[in-house]
């Protein structure tokens, strides 16, 4: 089945262009983005978890094998994120995992959150969005 001129201006239209996300699509990169550092983030809980445990005892692997998983899954779809953005703006947005690491350590760990901590999440969201916007 061939297609008219149109119908194939009409196609490509839709594809992304290799390194950019068409603007239909793009909220959905930035959202698969944020899952996804918010993933990667969890690797670093896991960590924090086989910590805790003895050393080379099965807790351990376990905590640790779930790192590596998660870190499995962050590699194929970060890999998929990069098809869709620039380089500079997928990387500003991996900033965003400090905020996740705030969230992760209050509500596991019990940590506390002070405002000089959210003085510089904020910095750093502000900093993230320069970025984005000027890459559009």
């Amino acid at each position: 089945m061939t297609m008219s001129g149109d119908q194939q201006e009409s196609v490509a239209e839709t594809q992304p262009v290799a390194g950019k996300a068409t603007k239909s699509s793009k909220w959905q990169v930035y959202a698969l983005l944020h899952v996804i550092i918010a993933v990667y983030s969890l690797a670093g809980v896991c960590m924090k978890k086989a910590s805790g445990t003895q050393i080379a005892s099965l807790p351990f692997f376990a905590w640790y094998a779930g790192a590596l998983f998660l870190l499995f899954v962050y590699a194929i779809v970060w890999q998929q994120v990069l098809k869709r953005l620039t380089l500079t703006t997928a990387f500003a947005n991996r900033g965003i995992t400090l905020v996740w690491g705030m969230l992760w350590g209050a509500l596991l760990f019990a940590e506390t959150i002070s405002i000089w901590m959210i003085l510089g999440a904020v910095i750093v969201f502000v900093g993230i969005l320069l970025v984005v916007s000027a890459d559009e």
